[in-house]
This record gives C-alpha cells, sequence and structure tokens, in this order.
C-alpha cells in the first residue's frame, strides 16, 4: 500500500502522519530521500522486516531527489507488504511519478486555509484551546485569526504563547500580538471616509516605517473592492463573501463603514485609488505622498 500525502496545509500534513504511524501495528522506519539511489527501491518495496510481520516506510520529500522519484514509478504496480508514506507537500503532477500515483496509490491533499476559511480557524482555535485546557473566549479567538491569518501552526504558536499569561481574552491577545497590514489598512481607510486627514497622515507616518506602499495601496483597493460591494449590491455579507471570495472578517469590519458611504463617496475613493495606483507605477513622486494625497481629498 502507498499513501501519499500532500498539499500546503503542512500542520494537516503532519496530524495526519501521526495518525497513520499511531495506528499502524507493527515496524515504523523513516527513511532520508537524500541519501537513497535507486537501488534502494528494492529494499524498500521488496525487504522484510526481522522485527514485524508489518513494515511502515516514510519518506519525506522524495521528489527532490530526482534520480530515485524518476525511478519510483517503475515499482508502483509491483506487490508488495510494506506500506509506503511519501510526505510531498510540493509535487510536480507533471512527473511520470506522480501521475502513476495518482492512479494507484491513496493521494490525500490538504489545502492550507485562506481568508475565507477564517470562520473555521476561529472554531479550531476555540475546539483547540478546550482540549489543551486554555481558557479562550470566542472573542479572542477571533482577534487572534484577525492578527495571525488562519495557518494553523501560526495559530497554535500564539494560543501556547498566549495561554501562559493565564486566560485569554481579546484584551490580552490586543496588547501581545501586533496588528496585520490588513487591520492597519482598514483603519488608514476608516479615517479617510471619516474625512479625518490629521489621523490618516498620523497613520501614514507610521505605516511608512515599516510597510510597502505598493502592498499598502493594493490592500486598500482590495478592502475597497469588498466594500464596494457591500454598497452596492443590497445582498447578505454571506452572499457577498461567496461572490467576491472576500473573507467574512474583512466585510464584518467593512460594514461598519458601508453605513456612511454612498455612491457618490465611493466613487470619489474608488478613483482616487485608481490615480495613485497609476502614479505609483509611473510616477517618481513618493509613494506614500500620492497615498496620502488619494485618502484626504
Amino acid at each position: 500500500m502507498i499513501i501519499l500525502l500532500t498539499g500546503d496545509n503542512f500542520y494537516e500534513i503532519d496530524q495526519e502522519l501521526g495518525r497513520i504511524v499511531v495506528e499502524f501495528d507493527g515496524e515504523v522506519e523513516q527513511l532520508d530521500a537524500d541519501s537513497l539511489d535507486p537501488r534502494n527501491l528494492t529494499d524498500i518495496f521488496s525487504g522484510v522486516s526481522l522485527f514485524s510481520a508489518n513494515r511502515l516506510v516514510v519518506i519525506k520529500r522524495l521528489n527532490e531527489n530526482t534520480t530515485v522519484w524518476e525511478a519510483l514509478a517503475r515499482w508502483l504496480d509491483k506487490p508488495s507488504d510494506t506500506t509506503l508514506v511519501l510526505v510531498e507537500p510540493k509535487v510536480d503532477k507533471r512527473t511520470k511519478s506522480y501521475k502513476a500515483l495518482a492512479k494507484q496509490a491513496d493521494v490525500r491533499i490538504f489545502t492550507a486555509w485562506t481568508e475565507r476559511d477564517a470562520l473555521k480557524a476561529e472554531k479550531w482555535l476555540l475546539d483547540t484551546a478546550s482540549s489543551d485546557g486554555i481558557a479562550l473566549s470566542r472573542d479572542a479567538a477571533r482577534e487572534i485569526v484577525v492578527r495571525r491569518g488562519t495557518e494553523q501552526y501560526q495559530l497554535l504558536n500564539t494560543l501556547r504563547q498566549l495561554a501562559v499569561l493565564g486566560e485569554v481574552s481579546r484584551e490580552v491577545v490586543e496588547a501581545h500580538i501586533e496588528t496585520t497590514p490588513h487591520e492597519n489598512v482598514f483603519e488608514l481607510l476608516a479615517a479617510s471616509l471619516a474625512g479625518d486627514a490629521s489621523n490618516v497622515r498620523a497613520m501614514i507616518r507610521t505605516l511608512r516605517l515599516e510597510n510597502d506602499p505598493y502592498m499598502t495601496v493594493g490592500l486598500l483597493a482590495s478592502q475597497t473592492f469588498a466594500l464596494a460591494g457591500i454598497v452596492l449590491s443590497g445582498k447578505s455579507q454571506s452572499e457577498i463573501a461567496s461572490d467576491l471570495s472576500v473573507s467574512p472578517y474583512v466585510l464584518r469590519n467593512l460594514a461598519s463603514l458601508a453605513a456612511g458611504v454612498d455612491r457618490t463617496k465611493l466613487k470619489v475613493v474608488v478613483e482616487s485609488l485608481a490615480i495613485a495606483d497609476i502614479g505609483l507605477k509611473s510616477s517618481s513622486v513618493d509613494p506614500w505622498l500620492q497615498i496620502e494625497i488619494a485618502l484626504t481629498k
């Protein structure tokens, strides 16, 4: 039996590998892919264990050993008593061996969560905290996801760091976890829509110290796009999130701004950002100054 664990969700791949190893009744071997050559495939597929009737072999990133990976395809249709687990987060699906594995192996694909999985990440964080005996409020879980994103190892590490402080509340998260560029840009857009030019200038002075102006304009554009969906569509937030592939968290925050935005104001913001975007790509004028001008019109 051959099992292929692949995808960009490293946490879930590691969890699945752990389950396979724990549930296996027999000898478990982990081989170093870099040290293998094609001759080793004979032992992997035809060898027997001296200590157990059942044998599980785990190899990580074998595809990076091109010579062995190419030779692997010739062995996949041969009968074997060995259970081989290949851990390949990134694999070239054009290779002969992958195509053969796709037909003959148990392929398990684990996809990384995106912004659209924010609610799933929040629930997972709450469940993980509960199973680990960590007191975590729902508001705190939501704030962790907002500030850390949806990558599970990142969330888990953050949860464990905060747990040493005791009960994890939203206030604890806000005090110890820095904001993300997305959150900073939301505050910048909110200040602009409120007509608070002095606050816009103050935030830009802070942002220019550590942030990229081109990325900032991109984030402003994406949040304005989502805001336009709320203002113009007349649909529910869940429908807009689905239609625009936007995070529910982003929409939830933007909804608080939408009440004060009509079509005229929205048009001004869109046109100003479009001018800034063109200027950043074609002008030698300070990018942050162009952003400031766009947001204080």
